[in-house]
């Protein structure tokens, strides 16, 4: 009975030390969307630090963060190999950069010709090729115009409700409206 209960004690144990060094799965399940500004510039843009606003004076920066879910898994995984204590993470599914949407409610000029209200800008390819999407350190999504395209543009002093959307590579839909004011 000892050898039995050896067998399973040694048998848990395997199974233990395996699924601690299995990666955790996690779905994303909604989305944060707001405006920002630069802190810190670096020269590795993914350690950029920003701070949450609305009101968008220097720059035009929106950031996308995501929410996710765990998924419980049991992966056995014998054969694998563990270098570390900290186990690793999955997002089993992403955002789509190719259906983003990213809709301003007011109108506004662009190089002397307007731009209509609600209209889709990455759709715009004069103003999609202005606009730099990136990852950052933190798991979000950076949507950054550049300073030449600020500068050519002129905003009205309304505030902007901005619309952005997207789908996950599951087909999830997820769509956020914040409100900015865009100072010229």
């Amino acid at each position: 009975m000892k050898k039995v209960f050896k067998i399973i004690g040694i048998y848990l144990l395997i199974i233990v030390l395996s699924e601690s060094c299995s990666p955790q799965h996690y779905l994303i399940s909604d989305i944060e969307f707001y405006g920002a500004s630069i802190d810190v510039r670096n020269k590795e843009r993914e350690y950029n630090t920003f701070t949450e606003t609305n009101i968008l004076k220097n720059e035009i920066i929106f950031i996308i963060g995501y929410k996710t879910k765990f998924i419980a898994n049991l992966d056995l995984g014998l054969s694998a190999k563990c270098y570390a204590f900290k186990r690793g993470r999955i997002n089993d599914n992403s955002l789509l950069e190719n259906t983003y949407s990213l809709k301003f409610n007011h109108p506004f000029k662009y190089k002397n010709v307007t731009i209509s209200a609600n209209q889709n800008l990455l759709e715009i390819e004069e103003i999609k090729n202005q606009i730099e999407i990136y990852d950052i350190f933190y798991d979000e999504k950076i949507l950054e115009f550049s300073p030449k395209l600020k500068s050519e543009s002129v905003f009205t002093p309304e505030n902007y409700e901005v619309t952005f959307s997207c789908r996950t590579s599951d087909n999830k839909l997820f769509e956020k409206k914040i409100t900015v004011k865009i100072e010229n």
